[in-house]
């Protein structure tokens, strides 16, 4: 599935801007069971370092179904996922019919 994710991002064109921030950042200020989180961008790919207040396998995949919901786009969307004992670590892209995408390194804690 890596390679998968690989290729897409390489047919599609990475955009990082406000409104993409503001997307993330509307959806993961409104969950309440996050005790902290940070959004950062490095080289158009967004960094989302969320710490859950108890964390718990069944609340970080609750999570990421959530936001997959209210922040991917409509006309696709890849993910992998990868469990890193008491952390769970999304590759996570999403794209509109004209290509354009923004890709998201999602780590819940």
């Amino acid at each position: 599935m890596y390679r998968v994710i690989n290729d897409y991002v390489s047919k599609v064109n990475i955009l990082s801007n406000g409104e993409i921030y503001d997307r993330i950042d509307s959806f993961v200020s409104k969950v309440n069971y996050i005790a902290k989180y940070a959004i950062t961008c490095n080289f158009n790919r967004y960094i989302v370092d969320i710490i859950l207040d108890d964390f718990s396998f069944d609340k970080a995949v609750k999570f990421f179904n959530d936001f997959n919901c209210q922040v991917a786009y409509g006309y696709s969307s890849f993910f992998v996922r990868f469990n890193e004992g008491n952390c769970i670590r999304y590759r996570f892209v999403t794209s509109k019919e004209n290509k354009e995408a923004f890709y998201c390194d999602i780590v819940i804690r």
